[in-house]
């Protein structure tokens, strides 16, 4: 009888320090897997580039060139293209004017020309920025537009075209367009 409680006390006490070890095993390995495991580090969201940054346009009067994103403010953009050579674009002139007076402040135009047939025109000069187009998206192509008058209004991101229009149209079409936004 010594005997079996002598087995049985060894038996016990082996698979105590089997369990202990193994029990010291799993700890030990548990802290160095949270030691090596590097810590989550913060996602960094990009932000989406708006179309105004990648309109190149240069000023007609200081030769200076920089993305449209510098001289509109962050809301929505009225883009009107113009030619020397355009029978139409005088009223759209006088009807982008007229827009201007209602959504200042609101909403950001400018007047672009294509850098062969850049024209100063003093009536206007103080009223809407006047620029040439020096290079524009792909998908927009404003510096090769033929058929003008064209208006491209980008949303209020400035990531997206809310609008391209070509020719002349009544100024509440424009206006509607632009109370939408």
């Amino acid at each position: 009888m010594k005997k079996n409680n002598f087995f049985i006390i060894l038996t016990i006490l082996v698979f105590s320090l089997i369990s202990c070890a193994s029990a010291d095993k799993v700890q030990n390995q548990e802290q160095s897997e949270t030691q090596t495991e590097p810590e989550p580090q913060p996602v960094e969201l990009k932000k989406k580039r708006s179309l105004a940054e990648d309109i190149i346009v240069r000023d007609i009067y200081t030769k200076e060139e920089y993305p449209l994103s510098k001289i509109t403010m962050h809301g929505t953009v009225f883009i009107e293209l113009s030619a020397s050579w355009c029978k139409a674009c005088p009223e759209m002139k006088t009807t982008t004017t007229k827009l201007l007076s209602y959504f200042e402040g609101k909403v950001s135009f400018v007047r672009l020309y294509q850098l062969s047939d850049i024209q100063e025109d003093k009536e206007y000069r103080d009223v809407i920025p006047e620029m040439a187009i020096v290079s524009s998206p792909k998908e927009l192509a404003l510096e090769k537009t033929d058929a003008m008058p064209r208006v491209v209004v980008l949303s209020n991101s400035g990531s997206e075209v809310v609008a391209d229009i070509t020719g002349v149209y009544p100024i509440l079409y424009y206006y509607g367009l632009l109370s939408e936004l």
